[in-house]
């Protein structure tokens, strides 16, 4: 690891965590959320052991990661380029991808701070079962993080301003929020907009992080949602690279 990694890092992770309008809407708000869903009246799932409240968890888990990249990480980012600051790093000696790395490492550590509070406000208020499973969850939402994150940089290429950014965001998140499997499955969708949904990354992260939670998932049904989070990874990241070795030259 490289000092100037590090000390990149370093500086991310203060920036978020001194910045207390961001943390509530980090960590705060998207409790708020999960609550208010939780005690509406929807009733039992599925299952007589499952109510809407476990239901809901996983899929609201997946919402806040990838609201995390989309939204937060290109607003911050669209806010660094319109001051300049971002030209200013990519014509120092510091590799672009170092620069990448250590934006995606802070920011996949606040991440997994939100999937530990909700997890512990569905396991104390909504009767959350936590099993041993869940530790993969971790891993499942690391790796949508990474996607979702590295979605919100190349978000912001293509915008200088808030207001350029904005309809972006929109026009990226608000099909991944109600087709990504999250207040309702996919099954229910009408078959074109099913079709869509199983193309969307959201899809198998709230799939993975839902089968992980309730428990009734197979390494075969991990293996796939696995499979289609690391396949979506490498084209983001792909693309990503791409965009930054385009900034810096």
């Amino acid at each position: 690891m490289s000092q100037s990694f590090l000390q990149l890092f370093l500086m991310n992770f203060r920036i978020i965590y001194r910045n207390r309008t961001g943390l509530f809407f980090a960590l705060i708000m998207p409790v708020l959320i999960y609550v208010a869903l939780s005690l509406l009246p929807i009733g039992r799932l599925f299952a007589d052991d499952v109510n809407y409240a476990q239901y809901v968890l996983p899929g609201i888990i997946a919402l806040t990661i990838m609201q995390g990249g989309i939204y937060g990480l290109a607003y911050w980012w669209v806010d660094l380029k319109s001051r300049n600051v971002i030209k200013r790093f990519l014509v120092t000696p510091l590799k672009p991808s170092e620069l990448m790395a250590s934006v995606l490492l802070s920011r996949i550590i606040v991440a997994l701070m939100q999937v530990v509070l909700l997890t512990l406000v569905g396991w104390i208020w909504f009767g959350t079962t936590l099993n041993i499973t869940m530790a993969f969850g971790l891993v499942f939402a690391v790796l949508g993080a990474a996607i979702f994150l590295l979605l919100g940089l190349i978000i912001a290429s293509f915008a200088d301003t808030y207001e350029a950014a904005a309809p972006i965001t929109a026009a990226v998140g608000l099909p991944l929020t109600f087709l990504g499997n999250i207040f309702y499955p996919i099954s229910s969708l009408p078959a074109g907009l099913r079709q869509v949904a199983e193309l969307l990354p959201i899809t198998y992260l709230s799939d993975a992080m839902r089968s992980v939670y309730l428990n009734n998932g197979t390494w075969a049904d991990w293996g796939t949602d696995a499979g289609m989070l690391i396949f979506w990874l490498v084209i983001i990241t792909a693309l990503a690279y791409r965009t930054f070795r385009l900034q810096a030259d």
